[in-house]
């Protein structure tokens, strides 16, 4: 289909019509980026024809993001995605890691998600059918208190994971767009997520990461985790727009 038809689709789902730009106004959010083993993350990605961004001889980065959403047009949920930043398979030579570090940092190199749990059966249906977003119903718990915010994962009745921040921050970055691949009908697709944020706070390393006995979980360990993240970062207040995919 082509991106214009595709871009003025409309969609019925739990008795909601939906449309692109799809809209999530305000929640709060706990993020963390951790190096994990390159090989690993290739083969857990290898269906979707897509290869990680090395950032350095066998490491790649692993997008752990855990959200609050209050209002959006997907409704109020809790969302844990777990995304590596890659590359196509059949990409042309580009400067070996400084480069994709580089374009990493600039918001250049799309990122593509191996694994999202969702809590509403809306907004599972929204990723699923809208993006090809690989959503799957789960339990969620989010607790705000003590200073810190906390996201709990647990998956029929096992514990994945368990991830905290200190909820503290008084930045507001420049608003951002990053591109987004995703498997849409079968194919390659790109999306992008126009991003903002207030109440902002980076830290190196702070954030606590805690695996359970879930199968999910023993993946995350295959990928060398738990461990501290290389930065660990608190969004107090976000506001989202994606777009429509586009086929590659």
């Amino acid at each position: 289909m082509a991106s214009q038809e595709l871009s003025a689709r409309r969609y019925q789902i739990e008795g909601r019509e939906l449309g692109y730009p799809t809209g999530f106004r305000d929640g709060c959010a706990a993020a963390g980026l951790f190096v994990v083993d390159a090989g690993v993350a290739d083969d857990l990605i290898a269906e979707s024809g897509f290869r990680v961004a090395r950032i350095a001889p066998g490491r790649a980065l692993l997008a752990l993001t855990c959200v609050h959403y209050t209002e959006s047009d997907c409704g109020a949920y809790q969302e844990i995605a777990m995304a590596f930043f890659v590359e196509k398979v059949d990409a042309g030579w580009r400067v070996p890691y400084l480069g994709n570090w580089s374009d990493i940092l600039r918001s250049r190199v799309a990122s593509y998600t191996w694994k999202l749990q969702v809590t509403t059966v809306l907004s599972q249906q929204c990723g699923l059918r809208m993006w090809g977003f690989p959503k799957t119903l789960e339990e969620i718990d989010f607790d705000l208190s003590g200073g810190r915010a906390r996201f709990t994962l647990r998956m029929e009745g096992r514990e994945v994971l368990d991830y905290s921040v200190p909820a503290e921050g008084r930045r507001r970055p420049a608003p951002v767009t990053s591109p987004v691949y995703s498997i849409f009908e079968g194919a390659q697709h790109l999306s992008h997520l126009s991003q903002e944020y207030r109440d902002v706070g980076v830290r190196p390393g702070a954030g606590e990461l805690r695996l359970g006995d879930a199968p999910l979980a023993q993946q995350l360990r295959s990928l060398g985790l738990p461990r501290r993240p290389l930065l660990a970062t608190w969004m107090g207040h976000l506001a989202f727009r994606m777009s429509a995919p586009r086929k590659l």
